[in-house]
């Protein structure tokens, strides 16, 4: 009988234990995470902080390492009229690179978010190197005066970026920083391959 008795302490102890489990409250699921602000107010403060921009004016002193030669080169690039649009998740612009005073090219620039791979800020000087070596001149370098940072859109096929100077090197990262927010709200996005 004694045994009985401890069963049945033992089951119904048992029971009240399973019980208690099933009555303890289960904890709320964790907040989603800040989505930030729409598309819409994203891609207004894309084209604000773009169009705020002018021109921007700067000198590239030069050293090419195989000849020893030096030069220094005006610059003036100016990315102007953009239009972000929402609904059809593109960039327009209109651009326009002055080289010691002349005009060296001018024309309009478009791109869609949806095929964008990436987004990057960096030192110009960052930029020209990485230009020099792709374009067979590995020896040659540049000094900025002042300071100028690229913001580039790299896009999936990699043939051809956009791209929008900057004196300000943390307006260019807040810029960067909504466009990449747009880019992932219109699908796009980086695709894990180097560039």
């Amino acid at each position: 009988m004694k045994h009985c008795w401890i069963m049945i302490c033992f089951v119904a102890l048992a029971f009240n234990g399973v019980l208690a489990q099933e009555n303890k409250a289960v904890p709320p699921p964790p907040k989603p995470a800040d989505e930030g602000p729409s598309l819409e107010v994203t891609m207004k403060f894309i084209q604000d902080k773009l169009n705020d921009i002018g021109p921007v004016n700067y000198m590239a002193y030069s050293h090419d390492n195989a000849t020893g030669n030096d030069r220094t080169d005006q610059w003036k690039y100016e990315a102007n009229k953009v239009v972000a649009d929402a609904g059809g998740c593109r960039i327009d612009y209109h651009w326009k690179t002055e080289f010691r005073g002349a005009v060296a090219g001018e024309g309009d620039g478009w791109f869609s978010l949806k095929a964008v791979r990436d987004v990057v800020v960096m030192p110009i000087e960052q930029d020209m190197k990485w230009n020099y070596t792709a374009s067979g001149h590995p020896g040659l370098s540049s000094k900025v005066d002042p300071p100028v940072f690229v913001l580039k859109e790299r896009g999936q096929d990699k043939k051809f970026n956009n791209y929008f100077d900057f004196f300000d090197e943390d307006m260019a990262n807040r810029v960067a920083k909504a466009m990449v927010h747009a880019v992932e709200s219109c699908g796009g996005g980086s695709k894990p391959e180097p560039f």
